[in-house]
Order: structure tokens, then sequence, then C-alpha cells
């Protein structure tokens, strides 16, 4: 009988770990179908305001006789911002996205190029404190699990990159992260924010777009709103990402549960039919010796 004590005790804990991966799928199911949300909107947003800035640049460019020429781009000194998550249990997420980074940062370093890593994310920072040291982390930060976040936050971050990357005089700025695809498939990206990536803009010679003031100041306004949204976007394709790969995890813990717990149920019928049959060899084994024994008495009577 300890033996159906053992199993009872396992399929209660079960039970318990159970209710508490159904309560983290659910929670993980709003927090995706928010951010799912959040991404649309954003990435209507982001398309406008590049094209908006694309526009502006080729006008600006146009009045000043460059077009065309963008210089030549120094590119010694990097930095690679990393989006990871605050929180596990979901999957390969993190491993995948450290193993990609990686592969670009030890191409940069064999070429000679100095590299910097700006954490976004607690795993992020605690993988590449133990690889590289405190001394290759130019700065990280955490998010919270319980809402997609703001793109007023977005903005504040991106404001303190931004002035990472000017006092450290970095050539270039790069951010890596989980772009989402469908619900459980992602694949990292690398994106360059610094210096924008732009896509020319043809205007028609005599063609001068409305802007509203000068150039330059819609010019500098429309930059910083673009690589602010870049972040953005990238902050949240990686948490709709993160939170599909959280539900898959989820699933598969719910079915390697219900999977035990069926084992378990098995284990426990087995065991109790054994005891009930060793019980009814026992009465019957007694019963004999109880007939036997009057038999013998009624024999010397």
């Amino acid at each position: 009988m300890a033996e159906l004590g053992e199993i009872r005790e396992r399929l209660e804990n079960l039970a318990v770990i159970e209710h508490l991966i159904r309560s983290m799928r659910a929670m993980s199911a709003i927090r995706w179908r928010k951010a799912r949300n959040s991404l649309e909107a954003v990435q209507r947003y982001a398309a406008r305001v590049q094209e908006q800035l694309s526009i502006s640049v080729s006008y600006r460019t146009r009045l000043v006789r460059s077009a065309g020429s963008t210089g030549h781009i120094s590119s010694n000194r990097i930095a690679l911002v990393v989006v990871a998550s605050d929180h596990g249990l979901c999957g390969p997420f993190n491993s995948v996205l450290f193993h990609t980074a990686d592969v670009y940062i030890d191409r940069w370093q064999s070429e000679g190029k100095s590299v910097r890593v700006i954490a976004l994310g607690e795993f992020a920072r605690r993988y590449y404190v133990a690889k590289k040291g405190e001394s290759d982390i130019l700065w990280t930060q955490r998010f919270p699990l319980t809402h997609v976040v703001s793109f007023i936050e977005a903005r504040d971050v991106w404001s303190k990159i931004e002035q990472l990357y000017q006092q450290e005089n970095l050539d270039q700025l790069y951010v890596i992260y989980n772009y989402f695809i469908s619900f459980g498939s992602y694949r990292q990206r690398l994106v360059r924010l610094l210096p924008p990536e732009l896509k020319p803009v043809n205007l028609a010679r005599d063609e001068a777009p409305i802007l509203g003031g000068r150039a330059i100041e819609l010019q500098q306004f429309l930059l910083f709103e673009h690589l602010a949204l870049q972040l953005y976007l990238a902050l949240v394709e990686s948490m709709v990402s993160e939170q599909g790969a959280r539900l898959q995890a989820m699933d598969a813990a719910k079915a390697n549960i219900d999977e035990r717990t069926a084992e378990l149920q098995r284990a426990y019928h087995i065991a109790r039919q054994e005891g009930i049959t060793e019980e009814m060899l026992e009465i019957a084994s007694g019963a004999g010796a109880l007939g036997n024994a009057s038999s013998s008495l009624a024999a010397h009577g």
C-alpha cells in the first residue's frame, strides 16, 4: 500500500503543475494577442514614417546637389543591440538568438573590428556577462512581462542608446531580434540602425514636397522617430515571437503532463488491483487453513 500512496502523491503533484501550466498558457495567450495587435499598428506607422523620411532626405540631398553620395562609412567600432527575453520557459527562443548574434560578432571581430553589446532583456545580460564580462556590455535594460512595451518606453530606450552611440564614438549600430513569421514560427533578423538604411525616393526635377517647415528640422524629427520606431518594432516583434514560443512550450509541457498522468493512473490501477488480489489470496488462504483446523479437531473429537 506504500506504493499506492506514493503514486497518489505524484498524481496530486502533477495536477498542481498542470494547473500552473494552464495559467501560464492563458497569460501568454493574452500577451500574444496584445503584442500581435500592436505589431500590426506599428508596422503601418513605421512604413509611413520611413516613407516621409526618405522623401525628406531625397529632397534635401537634391537641394545641396549631392544626390547619391553617401560617403565612406567607417565600421571599426560596432555596437550590437540584442533583444532577448526577461523570462524563460520559451524553448530555444533565446539560445538560437544568441548563437546567431555570436556568429555576427565573431565575423566582425575576425575582421579586426571592436564589438560592444547592448543587452535588452535579462537573459541577454546573463548570457553576455557570463560569456564576455561586464566590460563588453555597454548597457542593459529589463522589460515588464505584464504588458507590451509602449512606444513611449521605446523612445526613452532609444534616447539612451543614441546617447551611448555618440559618447562611445561608435561607427555602426545594429539590432538583432527574433522576427515574427507566424504563430510559433520566427527567425533571427539583423538590422542596421546607424547609419540608417533608407530606400531612395526618385523625385521629379520640379517636384517639391510640402514639408511644413525647414527641411533639416523635419528630417531630424523624422530620423529620430524612424530609429525609435525601428527599435520599437524589434521589441514588439520579439515579444510576439517570445509569447508564441512560450505558448508552444506550454502546450508541449501539457502534453508531457497528460502522458505522465496516464502512465501513473495505469500504474495506480495495476497496483491497486494487485493489492486487492493479494488480499483475496490471503483471505482464501486463511479460510482454507481455518477449515483444515476445524476438520482436524472434529477427527480427534
